[in-house]
Order: structure tokens, then C-alpha cells, then sequence
């Protein structure tokens, strides 16, 4: 049978169909949202997930080691600095934040000295009981501060025991800023999230966890940062803290996909990975870190 010039074009178009119809990337909205040291970042957004690529900062809220009262500095034996889990309220009513963190640990010192009567110390990242600040009563933790992440691991304990929280050590999860930018499109805690590490090409699980300030973009638990490096040992010191982010990581939000409790770190990596092939996968999300 001779083939007339309009079946010719229209078998060559069904041929070659294939080939050209991969599914598009598929988020169509954006907004620059600030880094916390490499400038703005342009935040992806559609059908509830959200994709950026930006450094990669390192949280230790959760862990049973990362505050100690007699080591504010982070030096010794914390993971951390008190400045990045408190404030301080001098008694002329001046707040000292991070910003002034010599004044603040100085104030946090006195009052340390006093009971924690004055100054008054706003922990935020280290829970507290009628004003004073939970310390760890047993364990190899003993006598750390019980610090904090917004979500519970566990709601039924109380929130001066350290399993009440997700444990940075060993619970992959991610850092929110507190932003309306991410808040008016469903971001928050119990989110699944994916992150690559564009220098081995590991792509890792894990769950938002907590909400921090309106400034800033990627941030994760020291399990999270571990992961993506392959199962590379935790820091013990701040200074290996510091050192443990990533210089650029791509960050995959799926806001349309929550998490309730229990968030034992196997179930959180199963579930993220089950939404991340529904809603496309390593595939699509090439195409959209291509374009």
C-alpha cells in the first residue's frame, strides 16, 4: 500500500511521540527568598512542593548534647553556643539576641550563678519548667540541657524528657523559615522533604521538624547533613558543627505531603520516599533543577 504524504507525517509524529512527551517540571510559581550568608535564592513553587538549591546550614536543636549550662561558649563539651537557643532581657528591658552573643552569654552566666532569677534568659531551644531551664537527670547526657524542636517525637512524654523531641543525632529532618513566603503555601511541621547533594548525586529523606526565623534557607538535623554525605560520622565539637553543611544542596518541600506521629527515622525515609516517586521522582525532579 502506498503511503499518501499525510500518513507519512502522521506515522512520523506517532514515532517520535514518545521521546517528546516527558512530563513537564510543572511549578510555575516563584518567589527570592534570602539565604543566611549567600545572598537570595529563587524558591520554586506548584502543586504543593517547593524547590530551591542553597547552601546547607547544620541544626542541633533535638540532640541531648547540643546545650550545656556550663559550657555556653560550645567549647568544651556542647554542640552549640547558647546564643542560638536563647535570649536575654537585661533589667532595663534591653534584649540581647544572638547579635550580642559575648553580652548574652555574659547574662546568661550571671543568671545562671543566681538560679536563673536575673537576668531573665528566654530559652527558646532548650525546654523549661516553671521558668528554669530541664536538664538530662540520666544517661550519657546527664546534666545537658533538654533542648527542643517544634515537633514532638514523641507528645506523650513530657517535655522535660529528651524523647519528647526529635533527636538531631538521629532523625532526618529539615528546618522551615517562618516566613508568610512559606507559610501561606501549606509549609510546616510533619512535611516530607528531599534533598540531593549535587557533588555525589545521594539523594536523602527526611521530615520537617522545626521552624525557624523568617531569614534563612537550608537548614537540617546533623542526621540529615550525615546522610546526604554518605553516613560521614557526627560532629562532636561546635567548630565540627560549623563544618558540616553543605556547600550547595537541592531542596525539595512537599507540602502536600504530612507526617503524623510516631517518627521513628526509618518510617520518616520510607514515607518521603514513597511521596517523592508519587509525585515524580528523581526524574522530574531533574527536569526541574535542569531549567
Amino acid at each position: 500500500m502506498k503511503l499518501s504524504h499525510r500518513h507519512f507525517l502522521l506515522m512520523s509524529f506517532l514515532a517520535c511521540g514518545p521521546a517528546l512527551a516527558e512530563p513537564a517540571c510543572n511549578l510555575p510559581g516563584s518567589f527570592a527568598h534570602a539565604t543566611r550568608s549567600d545572598g537570595t535564592r529563587t524558591v520554586r513553587t506548584g502543586q504543593g512542593a517547593l524547590l530551591f538549591t542553597a547552601p546547607l546550614a547544620v541544626n542541633t536543636d533535638g540532640a541531648p548534647n547540643s546545650y550545656h549550662p556550663d559550657d555556653p561558649w560550645g567549647r568544651r563539651l556542647a554542640l552549640n553556643n547558647i546564643c542560638n537557643g536563647a535570649n536575654a532581657v537585661l533589667a532595663d528591658g534591653r534584649k540581647l539576641d544572638y547579635r550580642s552573643c559575648p553580652k548574652l552569654i555574659a547574662a546568661f552566666e550571671q543568671s545562671r550563678r543566681s538560679g536563673w532569677h536575673s537576668p531573665k534568659i528566654q530559652f527558646y531551644a532548650v525546654a523549661t519548667e516553671k521558668g528554669r531551664p530541664c536538664t538530662i537527670r540520666t544517661g550519657k547526657y546527664v546534666g545537658y540541657f533538654v533542648s527542643t524542636t517544634s515537633l514532638a517525637a514523641d507528645s506523650r512524654k513530657p517535655a522535660c524528657d529528651p524523647g519528647h523531641w526529635l533527636d538531631s543525632n538521629s532523625v532526618p529532618f529539615a528546618i522551615y523559615p517562618g516566613h508568610r513566603n512559606f507559610t501561606s503555601r501549606g509549609v510546616g511541621t510533619g512535611d516530607l522533604v528531599v534533598i540531593r547533594n549535587p557533588a555525589n548525586g545521594r539523594i536523602s529523606y527526611g521530615i520537617v521538624g522545626d521552624r525557624g526565623p523568617a531569614w534563612g534557607l537550608g537548614e537540617v538535623s546533623l542526621a540529615f547533613a550525615s546522610d546526604l554525605r554518605g553516613g560521614a560520622p557526627l560532629p562532636t565539637t561546635r567548630s565540627g558543627t560549623y563544618r558540616y553543611g553543605l556547600a550547595k544542596a537541592d531542596v525539595l518541600i512537599l507540602s502536600s505531603a504530612n507526617l503524623r506521629e510516631p517518627y521513628a527515622p526509618g518510617r520518616i525515609r520510607a514515607e518521603a520516599d514513597k511521596a517523592f516517586r508519587a509525585w515524580g521522582g528523581a526524574e522530574r525532579l531533574q527536569r526541574c533543577l535542569a531549567r
